[in-house]
């Protein structure tokens, strides 16, 4: 035995105190009573009744002694040392979204943490405890933690997340610290079935009577205001009818509800049409309850909506531009004259994509331009100019061979066939971040870079109107790439399934830059350039918010549900760890300080019961 207090002995002191205090008080007190006969002879019988009464006296100090060394050894805190009674535990922690499914009150990973928090109750004082969640990683929550009510506190504060179980990485961890302990009490609590495991135990939990069905892999495509779309419903273990709804813009009531009928352990894909001139939000949501809600509902948000800004074209001649970037773009196009443009410029309105034609600015404006027929040069354009060059006969424009992604890219689709120019301008000093997409004899006279402002920037070196590119197919084609480019799409795609990396294009300028996830949680965003990339762990909506130009603008999208974590029992074929156990255990310890308290609560009960006893029935 130990003490945490050792000083707390001298409260001992106190015992020879109280009997030399007994030893020396009077033992004689006075009391008016009857000198009556009769007074007399009931005193008498009343001692002849009461034998204990001689011993009360000390009977009060035996209590006090009690309650002086109760109160002293309280004080010092004994601690009993119990050899070999201790171990160390490691709960590995299912956190992968399967682990959400309920029977109306409980979840999967509620009856995990309770089990856990069993396990730790019923260990010997004195053992360390670990814990592991093993989702898309393993997180450490705390290590070799010896208090059980903090242990279980911090358990009971983990949240499961929309990630599927990572096998490889879940083994990993548990293997370093089995290696580090060989004789560890490793336990793996989760709702998966593993056929083969070794030197761990495999808690399983599960509720009984589960059912489930899914949504997933919702597409789309919107073509001369007609919707069509289709999304894979699949059934886990439910028979009968179900009742999907389709939802547009975040509406309350669907527009189009199907009644299907399935069976367990099949799926099928279902198709609708509707007719809509535009849409931000397409939604399919499974009605019909089951165990798990997060698979229920699928979402896509039309990136082309979201990802619009307004278009300014500075020219004299702009007819073939015009018409193509209407046709290609949703948002507004504007446009000046060149005589105009300084009066434009000075109402301070901004715009995503300045296009100027056969004009050069006194200087760039902050967005992404073009420079078509640029034949002057400006400030921090990244270019000189040489002067036109005008050929005795129209000479052909060549596409780039370059293999670069860039000009991959811009060129996807691009035939680059029979285009002929009859005058073009020779540019010279380029930067070498610009990426040549057609040449005349070896010569840039298109090419794509970022500027000295940091903004993307596309140049045509020749007029529009003396080349018969304008009139070949490749030209919206062409346009088109190069849109994509000025106003990169945020999202590569348009669906996410929770436990991805996502990459966001961040537009020129732009400032500020985060996420948001479904539970409100902001997450950094990593940037490498002109792209950012974060991971997802929820399955909901969630908002990449960031400044462009001056203005707060926002772009959702929403992660999916792993159609892995969908169903009821998913079989690995070997969870074990490598390794000879061992079964060393350590010191536990037993702690009596409840005990004294009680203990002291007591006598001082039996006491205070002594006096009323002599003071109000020996008188």
């Amino acid at each position: 035995m130990s003490f945490t207090y050792p000083l707390g002995l001298l409260g001992l002191i106190g015992i020879p105190i109280v009997i030399i205090i007994y030893i020396l008080r009077s033992k004689y007190s006075e009391q008016t009573v009857s000198s009556t006969y009769l007074w007399t002879l009931s005193e008498r019988f009343v001692k002849r009744r009461n034998p204990l009464s001689g011993l009360t006296g000390i009977i009060s100090l035996i209590l006090q002694i009690l309650t002086i060394a109760a109160i002293s050894l309280a004080i010092a805190h004994p601690v009993f040392i119990l050899r070999g009674s201790a171990n160390d535990y490691l709960f590995m922690l299912d956190s992968s979204d399967s682990m959400n499914m309920s029977d109306g009150k409980t979840t999967r990973y509620d009856i995990a943490k309770d089990e856990i928090a069993k396990i730790i109750d019923s260990s010997a004082d004195g053992s360390t405890y670990s814990l592991y969640t093993v989702a898309g990683d393993s997180i450490v929550v705390y290590d070799h933690l010896s208090d059980k009510e903090q242990a279980k506190e911090l358990l009971y504060e983990q949240k499961s997340t929309g990630e599927n179980v990572d096998y490889t990485e879940a083994l990993s961890a548990a293997q370093k610290c089995f290696d580090k302990n060989p004789s560890a009490l490793v336990r793996f609590v989760t709702d998966k079935e593993y056929i083969v495991h070794n030197n761990l135990e495999i808690i399983t939990v599960r509720h009984g009577n589960e059912r489930n069905a899914s949504l997933s892999a919702l597409t789309y495509t919107h073509l001369g205001g007609v919707l069509k779309g289709s999304v894979n419903l699949t059934s886990y273990n439910v028979d009968g009818e179900v009742e999907v709804a389709y939802y547009l813009d975040g509406a309350e009531t669907p527009v189009k509800t199907e009644r299907v009928n399935v069976t367990s352990g099949n799926s099928m894909i279902l198709e609708f049409e509707m007719e809509l001139d535009r849409f931000s939000i397409l939604e399919a949501r499974l009605l019909t309850e089951d165990s798990h809600l997060s698979d229920n509902t699928v979402k896509i948000y039309n990136a082309k909506a979201e990802n619009t800004y307004g278009t300014l074209i500075v020219s004299d001649t702009p007819f073939f531009l015009e018409a193509a970037l209407d046709v290609l773009l949703d948002s507004g196009v504007e446009t000046v004259s060149t005589s105009e443009y300084e009066q434009k410029l000075a109402e301070g309105i901004p715009y995503g994509l300045y296009v100027f034609h056969s004009y050069t600015p006194r200087e760039l404006p902050d967005g992404a331009v073009w420079l078509v027929n640029a034949d002057g040069s400006v400030d921090d354009a990244g270019f000189g100019v040489r002067g036109k060059v005008q050929p005795d006969s129209p000479v052909k424009l060549d596409k780039s061979k370059s293999t670069s992604t860039t000009a991959k890219k811009l060129l996807d689709g691009v035939l680059g066939e029979e285009i002929y120019l009859s005058e073009y301008v020779k540019y010279s000093g380029m930067y070498l971040n610009f990426t040549t997409l057609f040449e005349v004899n070896s010569t840039p006279v298109v090419f794509a870079g970022t500027n000295g402002k940091g903004n993307r920037q596309v140049v045509f070196g020749f007029d529009l109107h003396k080349s018969d590119f304008s009139l070949s197919t490749d030209f919206t084609v062409f346009l088109g790439n190069l849109l994509k480019y000025s106003f990169p799409d945020v999202f590569d795609k348009e669906t996410f399934v929770s436990g991805e990396d996502v990459s966001v294009n961040i537009p020129a300028g732009a400032k500020n830059v985060k996420a948001i996830s479904p539970s409100g949680k902001e997450i950094y965003v990593e940037a490498y350039g002109d792209v950012g990339i974060f991971h997802i762990d929820e399955v909901g909506t969630y908002t990449v918010s960031m400044t462009v130009l001056g203005a707060e603008r926002e772009y959702r999208f929403y992660s999916s549900a792993d159609v892995a974590e969908s169903t009821p029992e998913i079989n690995e074929l070997r969870f074990s760890l490598a390794g000879a156990r061992m079964y060393d255990k350590s010191d536990g310890r037993y702690d009596p300080l409840l005990i004294l308290f009680i203990f002291l609560a007591l006598i001082f009960i039996a006491d205070w019961g002594v006096y009323c006893y002599e003071k109000y029935q020996l008188r």
